[in-house]
Formats: C-alpha cells, structure tokens, sequence
C-alpha cells in the first residue's frame, strides 16, 4: 500500500491519474486497523492509562522539596522583661535569609496502595476499549466491503438486464420495419429499456459512494481509486452447511468484560474509601541553613540545623464523610450488576437475532436460486414465444422484469447473511479477519 501510494503521489505530480487500488477483505482490515482515527485514539488511551499507572507508583517514592525565604523585619519582635530597661527588648535582625529542604517518604499509607490497584485496571480498561474499537472496526469495514461486492453484483444485474432490453428493443424495432410486429410494440420495448436507466445511474451511484465509505474508514484519500477483489462465489457453501443451533457465549464480549471491569473498579473504590479509616503513617526530615544580618549582605556565619521524625495520622471523626461515601460506592455497585444482567438479556436476544437472519437466509437462498432459473426459463420462453407469434410485448417486459428482480433478491439475500454474521461475531466478541 505504501509503495501504491508513493507510485501514485508521482503519477499526479506528472499529471497523470493513479492505477486504481484493489485490496481483499483481508488487506483493508489491515490497513483499518493501522490507520484508522479510532485505533489511534485508542492507542493514545492507552498511552495515557499507562503514565497515570507510573503516576501511581511514584506516590510511593520520597518527596523533596526546598525553600528560599527572605524576611525583612519592619518591626522587629519584642521580647519582655523586667531585666531589661523599659521593660522590653527587640530580638532579631532587619534582615533573614533561610533555606529550607524538605523531605518525606510515606510508610503506610493503604489509599496509595488502593490507588496502585485503581490505575492497574484503568489499563485494563482501556485495553477493553481498545479492543472494543477494533471489533466495532471490524464488523463497519467488512459490512462495507462486502456492500461494495453486493453493489458490483447488482450493477451487473442491472447493465445485463439493459442489455437485454435493448437487444429486445432492436429485434422488435426490426420486426416493425418488416411489418412482423406492431408500432405499439416497438414503442413499448423502446420505454421497458428507458426505464432501466435511472435504476442503473441509481446503482452506480450507490457504488461509488460505499467506495467513498470504505475509503473513510481506511483513512484514505479520497480522490484515490479503490476497488474489491472479492465475490459471492463461496458464500453459498457456508450458508448451506449453516447450523441454527449454533452455541454461543459471551465470554469473550466486549461490552460485557467491560462491565466487568467496570464492576471490579467500584470494588477498588469501595476498598480505597474504606481505607480511610486506616491511619496514616509517614516518615519525614527538615533541613535548615539559615542566617540573620542588619546589612543586607551574605556574609557571616550560615548555621544549619536537622531533624528527621514520624508522623502518623489517625482519622478520629470526619463528619461521616467516609460511611456516606461507602453507602454511595455500594448503590453504584448493585447498579453495575443490576446493568450486567440487562446486558445478558440484550446479548442473548441480539445473538438469537443474527441466528434467525442467517436461517432465514439460508431459507431464502433456496427460494431465490430457484426463483433465478425459473425466471430465466421463462425469459427465454417469453422471448420465443413473442417471436413465433404467440406472445406480447408485455410478457416479454414482464419476464425481464422478473429475471432482474430475483437476481437482484439474491444479491441483497447474500449480503443479509454475511451482515448477520458479522453482528453474531461482533455479539460474542470474535476477531474474524474474513
């Protein structure tokens, strides 16, 4: 694809249009899931989820911090005394300089440890979305590909069908001449082929605009040819061998492991606020060069002075903050589970959904093909029969009609089970790249 793109950033710098890009089913998921927005977005999550995890972690290391304090005393302080004259004495300089490192390391401290648990399943969740996207991804790419393919195919109906019609046309248009058929006849082949030419623009139309849709979520320009390889050819095999009591789980469903994951951190959160009961523990150290002048000048002798320590807090009575807040996590818990068992429910019906669209169009199928051949049969009789004599234009029409509409309910029958197939692999969380 790369090479496809520079060959055609070279053809348009020479002025001349690129070759058309063909891909399978296959390579546009691969370059889906490289360059579409989403996956990016994604993976930027993740990259994000994964700095909030380290964040976490560093909260256990020591804190270092230093201070620079300049204090000019307008009013000095006043010591009082009856030793002194007046009763009182001023203590200080005009000038104090102070440099001031601090350091503090926490010992225990269970919220941060809660936290560290937290962040884990951030990662875990954004992972699940990430995959989320990927499925989503999957089912829209394959959906409009095979689109295109059930496009292409009706187009062929369609230009067949006017061929049809026009070699109809033509035939009678002679006939007339040689006084073997009537003008009203001839007018009306002429329309029935008329006709057909604002349902074949319709269906070119059609095409290039999921052209357009598949070029979006590749992420490709749009002024670059695109085109399928790929058909219907295998389909009916699959359909036929279909099983309507094919099992299914939802293990593997993105939606619901989200839930899950979802349900885990309020269990986190309901440990992280109960933790605040707990005491907090935490050692610390004071570093203090300082010094005092009337001159406003450095020099002079800068004494220092240390102290290292415990401190350890003991939550007494917090106006019950932390009970009100437990009681909050727990309703928020008994929601997750009361939205786990609705999904279920829902997953369940989508699933038995998809299952009875690929019934029905394996029931179709069969009712379509021979729709197809009985349509054809009577094409050829209707041609035959107009021809000797026997028939009218209007069963001519008519058998042409029939034969495009059935072609065309197979086409659109295919499409329905490839469609609910993609939602079945989509419902249960399967990466399907076919």
């Amino acid at each position: 694809v790369l090479l496809f793109f520079g060959e055609a950033a070279v053809a348009q710098t020479a002025g001349v249009s690129p070759d058309t890009l063909k891909i399978t089913v296959e390579q546009a998921l691969q370059i889906a899931l490289s360059d579409n927005p989403n996956i990016k977005i994604a993976d930027a999550e993740l990259e994000r989820v994964d700095y909030l995890k380290k964040e976490s972690w560093y909260a256990l290391l020591p804190g270092l911090s230093s201070d620079l304090q300049y204090t000019n005393s307008i009013y000095k302080q006043i010591f009082f005394s009856d030793f002194f004259p007046g009763g009182k004495m001023e203590v200080g300089s005009t000038h104090s300089f102070a440099i001031t490192t601090t350091a503090s390391v926490p010992l225990f401290a269970m919220g941060l440890y809660k936290n560290i648990e937290l962040s884990g399943l951030e990662i875990k969740a954004a992972l699940e979305s990430a995959r989320t996207t990927k499925l989503d991804l999957i089912q829209q790419v394959k959906n409009s590909f095979y689109g295109i393919v059930m496009m292409k195919e009706s187009l062929n109906v369609l230009e067949q069908s006017y061929k049809n019609a026009m070699e109809s046309a033509q035939n009678i248009k002679k006939m007339y001449e040689q006084g073997l058929a009537s003008e009203y006849d001839k007018i009306r082949s002429e329309v029935a082929a008329r006709n057909i030419m604002p349902s074949l623009t319709q269906a070119r139309n059609g095409l290039e605009l999921s052209k357009m849709q598949l070029k979006i979520l590749l992420s490709l320009k749009m002024d670059i040819p695109v085109d399928v390889i790929g058909d219907f050819s295998n389909l009916e095999n699959e359909i036929n061998v279909f099983n309507n009591s094919l099992p299914y789980n939802f293990e593997m469903n993105s939606s619901l492991r989200a839930l899950d994951i979802q349900l885990e951190k309020m269990n986190k959160t309901f440990e992280l606020v109960r933790s605040q009961r707990l005491p907090v523990l935490a050692g610390f150290g004071n570093y203090v060069v300082q010094m005092q002048n009337n001159d406003f000048t450095f020099k002079g002798i800068w004494p220092n002075s240390l102290m290292v320590g415990l401190s350890l807090q003991v939550p007494i009575f917090n106006k019950f903050s932390t009970s009100l807040k437990e009681k909050q996590t727990k309703i928020g818990i008994r929601q997750i589970e009361l939205q786990r068992g609705l999904l279920e429910s829902s997953l369940s019906l989508t699933a038995q959904n998809s299952i009875n669209e690929m019934q029905r169009t394996k029931i179709q199928l069969e009712s379509d093909k021979e729709a197809v051949e009985q349509a054809i049969k009577g094409y050829e009789i209707a041609k035959v029969r107009y021809k000797t004599g026997v028939g009218t234009v209007l069963e001519l029409n008519d058998s042409e009609v029939s034969l495009t509409t059935s072609k065309l309910n197979l086409n659109q029958t295919l499409y329905d089970f490839l469609k609910a197939k993609n939602e079945f692999e989509k419902v249960q969380g399967i990466e399907n790249s076919k």
